[in-house]
């Protein structure tokens, strides 16, 4: 299995933002967005189920970023805001990838998946030529150092159900329940 990125690197700056929804974990290299993370109660990369009640409190982190870097994270937040919201159906931060080609085949594939709409894992397979890849394709989705942004919530089973997601299966009918992709929360169980 291939592993996830390593942003632990001197390139890279972290920052954690925490909103109405809990904590999350913004990389940037310079400019451009390379890591989205999201880490429940627990420290595990996770999604809690139901709302968390704070203000959006900035973290220490957040007064270390400078200059171009400090625009681009305040449009990242503003943009995942709004989408978390509902009141936003895309975003247009630049971002970087790192990946193998096949994953970065995956990720580019999943981010023209439209807004409310979902496409199969075996669709993604066969749309980046790889026929039959399903399960490879699952694997590149679990390590999408970018959650949300490359939306890889709106792949399902070849079924039409819910199947797999970093975040777990209940975030999942929960953002397609958002975006109307799916009318709610019981379909695709």
């Amino acid at each position: 299995m291939i592993q996830a990125m390593d942003f632990s690197d001197s390139r890279f700056t972290v920052v954690h933002h925490r909103n109405v929804w809990g904590e999350w974990t913004f990389i940037f290299e310079g400019t451009k967005l390379c890591g989205l993370t999201f880490y429940g109660e627990s420290g595990k990369k996770t999604l809690a189920s139901s709302v968390k009640a704070c203000a959006y409190a900035g973290t220490e982190s957040e007064a270390k970023v400078r200059g171009r870097t400090a625009q681009v994270y305040s449009k990242a937040v503003h943009e995942l805001t709004q989408y978390l919201a509902g009141k936003s159906r895309k975003f247009t931060i630049p971002i970087k990838l790192y990946g193998t080609e096949f994953q970065k085949a995956v990720w580019e594939r999943v981010r023209e998946i439209p807004y409310g709409k979902t496409v199969s894992y075996k669709q993604v397979a066969q749309d980046i030529g790889h026929a039959g890849a399903e399960r490879s394709v699952g694997n590149a989705l679990h390590n999408n150092p970018l959650l949300v942004i490359i939306p890889c919530h709106r792949v399902i089973d070849a079924r039409g159900k819910l199947s797999g997601y970093a975040l777990g299966t209940d975030i999942k009918r929960r953002l397609l329940c958002m975006e109307g992709a799916i009318q709610n929360e019981l379909e695709l169980e």
